[in-house]
């Protein structure tokens, strides 16, 4: 059987996807719009906050009509919208950091100790070898070693984030047991986050240090939140002004700040032969520089070998092709052209600044929130998550990047849910009511407006 046949045989589903996960994901994405229809004033409300989310998502679904592959480009389509369904099913609850912060914690809770297990006890599940069998690469209940990296990457964040907001209550009785499961899991994360002896996820172990260092660091400016956009501002200046200084020290040495990063990592300037694959991505991306090939229309399996070539990769390695460009970027480069990447980055500047706005208004949700989307954007340099469906990482993107709608000032306590259509009619009535003097109405309204929120 020749390479062609075989990659054929063993990439068939590429172009028809699995029945079973097409029923499972649907079910699950109805479920989520039947609970959003109880909640409809409150999705409106927020994807009204987040117009950038909503457009890049509209632009998708039009990216369909000049895909190549419209069938597989409407499946992929319906799976990244299900993911921003899920995404408002949780910020629409009554206290979306708390749903939050339980999703999280039992989604890891699960997924580590389980992963763990598998590797130690299970390892026919839990680790594979490379080709010659001398290589040992952990997967855990993952699919890859780098799906597993992104899982402990950010768990590892979210355990600190978890520990830093449970430790300082010094009024409160701490509960030893939530703390002490909270240690122990960090652990196994920090242990699956390793890797064995031989392969890691480079780009995982990266994001994690610095975000880990961004996320300590954030709690020095925790008493002084409202100057955090002053903090941010003054550092790019500082980091702006040494950067020439910086620069005459490495060219001194001959090396790069780049270089020097990546070589810490274990990896040579070619991260693994990626810039072999970029460049073949560029090649492509440049045949339809604007609007793309359409949604998820790139990476099709054999269907599209001979329409999208990659022959510096292949004089590399001519006998596997991978299934993603190992870069987020260009991955929506390609797929959307330079529109979808303008909408991306308007995504992600919208929710950097509404993360940063939050340190001042709710620095615990501000600092998850930041903390999470540096770690899935410096992955996305060498991994690709934007606008896959089924990745943890492009759910987790869209849970930090989506702003919550800000409630009206002096009407609603701090840390309460928003509810700015009860707030603007409040303000009105309540005004008129006791110009009045009528309290009796002014009770039976109050009365009113709680059976509501309640």
């Amino acid at each position: 059987m020749s390479w062609n046949q075989w990659a054929s045989a063993a990439n068939v589903g590429d172009s028809s996807g699995s029945l079973v996960d097409q029923l499972l994901m649907g079910t699950l994405i109805a479920l989520g719009v039947y609970v959003l229809g109880s909640r409809a004033g409150q999705a409106r409300q927020i994807l009204a906050r987040n117009k950038w989310v909503v457009v890049l998502f509209v632009y998708m679904a039009f990216s369909i009509m000049w895909s190549n592959f419209p069938g597989i480009s409407l499946r992929r389509c319906i799976r990244s919208m299900g993911a921003l369904v899920m995404v408002l099913v949780v910020l629409t609850e009554s206290s979306p950091l708390e749903a939050v912060r339980a999703l999280l914690q039992r989604l890891y809770l699960v997924h580590i100790p389980l992963s763990a297990a598998a590797i130690k006890y299970v390892r026919n599940i839990g680790v594979i070898y490379n080709w010659n069998g001398t290589e040992e690469e952990w997967t855990g209940i993952s699919a890859d070693k780098n799906s597993l990296g992104q899982v402990a990457m950010c768990s590892g964040l979210f355990l600190i984030w978890q520990l830093l907001q449970d430790w300082p209550k010094k009024n409160l009785k701490r509960n030893w047991k939530k703390l002490g499961l909270n240690v122990l899991l960090l652990i196994l994360t920090l242990w699956l986050l390793r890797g064995s002896k031989t392969i890691h996820s480079s780009a995982a172990i990266l994001g994690f240090v610095m975000c880990a260092v961004l996320l300590l660091g954030l709690q020095f400016i925790k008493k002084r939140a409202a100057k955090a956009k002053s903090y941010v501002v003054a550092g790019i200046i500082v980091l702006s002004l040494l950067a020439p200084l910086a620069y005459a020290v490495f060219d001194a040495f001959n090396t790069t700040p780049a270089e020097v990063v990546v070589h810490a990592t274990g990896r040579n300037m070619t991260l693994t032969d990626r810039t072999l694959l970029w460049t073949d991505l560029l090649d492509n991306a440049a045949k339809n520089p604007v609007l793309g090939v359409g949604i998820g229309a790139f990476w099709v399996g054999p269907i599209g070998y001979e329409m999208y070539p990659l022959p510096n990769w292949s004089l590399k390695t001519p006998q596997w092709r991978p299934e993603e460009g190992h870069n987020g970027f260009l991955d929506v480069y390609v797929e959307l052209g330079g529109i979808g990447v303008v909408l991306l980055l308007g995504v992600i500047g919208a929710g950097l600044a509404g993360a940063i706005s939050d340190l001042h208004n709710d620095f615990q949700l501000g600092s998850l929130r930041l903390v999470l989307l540096v770690a899935i954007l410096t992955n996305n340099v060498a991994e690709t998550s934007f606008l896959k469906g089924t990745h943890d990482l492009w759910f987790l993107f869209l849970l930090a990047a989506v702003n919550l709608p800000r409630p009206k000032k002096g009407l609603v306590p701090k840390g309460a849910p928003p509810v700015p259509e009860y707030a603007g009619q409040l303000k009105s009535n309540s005004n008129t009511l006791v110009n009045s003097r009528d309290f009796s109405k002014l009770t039976a309204f109050s009365g009113e407006v709680m059976s509501e929120l309640a």
